[in-house]
């Protein structure tokens, strides 16, 4: 139990790690009110004794954030309210604003984007997720669930193959071309916009790759996967495989100015809710009259929210990006 995070701040006084045990739900509301508010958030968190050691795994790391006051950078992933790429990117655009003359990037790459930007080596947070790159051998039928699409083009046409969503078939390589999922389709239209995608285009041995949150490994190894082929990564651009497709694949239309109002008032109802004293009582009422031994670290999290004017300037940031997509729609 628990939404693992590390964060990392790096200012004039060098570089400090911290663990937060429920942290990594709470990246957005942690960053939305710019530096300073992320900064006290920040600080107030377990701060690890050894910056080169104490790091969450690929396995665990469920999220976190790296604010470089040096380098004026943020890095972050994390935060159910980000699986949604609506959302996500309503969020960016948001911090765009909230963070100004600062460099804002996902870290795609999970815990490994932030172990780099603090100046580590990937592989001191590599834990490999072998679910993650079994393909299955069907084609999923469902149109209502969440999926990874892959779509492969071949002189016959495109094949489409919405498959389980937490995987990435990136990972197969050259092969995947050859052994594609069986019950392959010739057009599908879905409910949901796919978290994940790849997109191969046989004859011309280009494979275009995008992932909505971040997929542990992937991007680092993308060219040692697929020797021979030139790889394209999409980041979370989803409309780059539609557009391959040629109608092959629809997916619902979003509105950025709705997305952006579910991100404001979904952060303004978590202000002031600390996760912590309501997972203890969680914890006790299953527990009952029996004693219950925790994990030190389960309680490792402390809520700091920005403060009032800061909240209030968030808020002003968002009504202007909100006055700016009213202006192109």
């Amino acid at each position: 139990m628990g939404a693992r995070a590390n964060y990392v701040l790096i200012d004039a006084d060098g570089l400090s790690l911290y663990y937060s045990h429920w942290g990594a739900d709470q990246v957005c509301s942690a960053l939305v009110a710019g530096p300073e508010a992320a900064r006290r958030f920040i600080a107030a968190q377990h701060r690890c004794a050894d910056p080169a050691r104490d790091w969450l795994d690929d396995r665990w790391a469920e999220g976190g954030a790296v604010v470089d006051f040096t380098a004026r950078r943020l890095v972050f992933y994390g935060d159910q309210l980000m699986l949604e790429i609506p959302c996500k990117r309503a969020f960016l655009a948001l911090l765009g604003l909230t963070w100004p003359d600062w460099t804002v990037r996902w870290a795609y790459d999970g815990i490994g984007d932030l172990a780099a930007a603090a100046g580590f080596d990937r592989s001191l947070v590599r834990s490999p997720d072998l679910d993650e790159r079994a393909v299955p051998d069907e084609t999923e039928t469902d149109p209502d669930d969440m999926h990874h699409l892959l779509t492969v083009r071949t002189a016959e046409g495109i094949t489409v193959h919405p498959l389980y969503w937490e995987l990435h078939t990136a990972w197969r390589g050259p092969g995947l071309a050859d052994r594609p999922p069986a019950g392959g389709l010739a057009r599908r239209d879905l409910r949901n916009v796919p978290v994940s995608g790849l997109h191969l285009d046989v004859a011309a041995r280009t494979a275009g790759v995008w992932i909505g949150a971040s997929c542990t490994g992937l991007v680092p190894a993308l060219e040692e996967l697929w020797p021979g082929w030139r790889v394209e990564f999409w980041e979370d651009r989803y409309e780059e495989q539609l557009a391959r497709c040629g109608g092959a694949v629809t997916v619902p239309a979003h509105d950025p100015a709705a997305a952006l109002d579910e991100v404001v008032s979904r952060l303004g109802r978590r202000r002031g809710d600390d996760p912590v004293p309501r997972m203890l009582d969680t914890v006790r009422r299953h527990a009952g009259d029996r004693e219950v031994e925790l994990n030190p670290y389960f309680t490792a999290h402390r809520q700091v929210d920005a403060h009032d004017d800061e909240w209030r300037s968030a808020l002003d940031s968002a009504a202007e990006l909100r006055a700016r997509l009213a202006a192109q729609a």
